[in-house]
C-alpha cells in the first residue's frame, strides 16, 4: 500500500501485516494501570512496553500539551538520556502542531525527509535509530491533552504498527485526566 509521507492516511480494514495485536494480558495491564495512584505513568509504562514488544518500537515518549500556546511537555520516556523528562517544546508555527494538537490528527512520518520537514530533533531520533514516527494526540472530550509518540527503526510504518498505536492512544485517555 502505497502511503504519503508525514501525512494522514486510512488503516484498510484487513490489514496485511495481520491485526493489530492487544492481547488479553496488555488489557489486564492497562485496566490496573488506570486504577493505581499515579496512573499517568503506570498506563505509560505499559503502553511502552506493548510499543517496544509488541510494535517493534524503537523509542517511546509522551507528553502532555497546552493547545491554547501550542506547547508540549514530555512526561515519559523510554530513552531519557536522549529525550529527558520535563523538556518543553513550542509547536507554535509547526504544521505538526496544527495537525497534531489544534486538529487532534494522528501524524506519520516516514523516512528521513518526512522526519526532516516535521522535527528540528531529527538528527537526535537519527542517533537513536529512528527513521519513521507515529505520533497519535490524545483526545478527551474534544480536547487535545496530550500526545503519544511511536519511533520505529524502519522507514516505512505499517497499518498494524499504526492500528495498536491508536488503540493505545484511545486506551491511555483516561489517565490524561
Amino acid at each position: 500500500m502505497s502511503r504519503p509521507s508525514a501525512a494522514i492516511f486510512s488503516v484498510p480494514d484487513t490489514d496485511p501485516d495481520g491485526p493489530a495485536e492487544l492481547g488479553a494480558s496488555d488489557i489486564d495491564a492497562l485496566t490496573a494501570a488506570l486504577a493505581s495512584r499515579d496512573a499517568l505513568d503506570a498506563v505509560l509504562t505499559v503502553v511502552e512496553r506493548v510499543a517496544i514488544q509488541r510494535m517493534g518500537a524503537a523509542l517511546f515518549t509522551a507528553s502532555t500539551c497546552d493547545v491554547e500556546s501550542v506547547r508540549i511537555t514530555r512526561v515519559y520516556s523510554s530513552r531519557p538520556d536522549t529525550y529527558p523528562l520535563h523538556a518543553t517544546t513550542s509547536k507554535r508555527e509547526t504544521s505538526w502542531g496544527n495537525q497534531v494538537l489544534r486538529q487532534r490528527r494522528v501524524f506519520v512520518g516516514e523516512g528521513f525527509l518526512a522526519m526532516a520537514a516535521a522535527f528540528d530533533d531529527q538528527a537526535d531520533m537519527e542517533k537513536v535509530g529512528v527513521r519513521s514516527i507515529i505520533n497519535v494526540p490524545v483526545v478527551v472530550k474534544d480536547r487535545c491533552l496530550g500526545v503519544l509518540n511511536f519511533g520505529f527503526a524502519e522507514d516505512r510504518i505499517s497499518a498494524r504498527a499504526l492500528t495498536a498505536a491508536r488503540l493505545l492512544g484511545i486506551a491511555s485517555s483516561a489517565a490524561f485526566l
